[in-house]
């Protein structure tokens, strides 16, 4: 087994409700090529990220960008 870790970039909804992120269907499909995997919608770059906020202020108004680690581990 071999661990890898990352950092990427995601939207947190900050919602009441515990939305918690932005998963990566929320632009429908196909996924978009900047989309970097995995059920939350992961973004290499920051300013990326801050591109999709706008829009997905219009329903989660206090949403932000926020800097994750993502554990990899690779099943051999």
């Amino acid at each position: 087994m071999t661990k890898e870790k990352f950092r990427a970039w995601a939207i947190d909804t900050k919602s009441e409700e515990g939305h918690k992120f932005i998963g990566r269907y929320w632009w429908g499909n196909p996924i978009p090529e900047h989309m970097e995997g995995c059920q939350v919608a992961l973004f290499k770059f920051k300013r990326l990220a801050e591109r999709e906020l706008p829009h997905i202020r219009q329903t989660f108004e206090k949403a932000q960008v926020v800097r994750v680690e993502i554990e990899v581990t690779e099943m051999t």
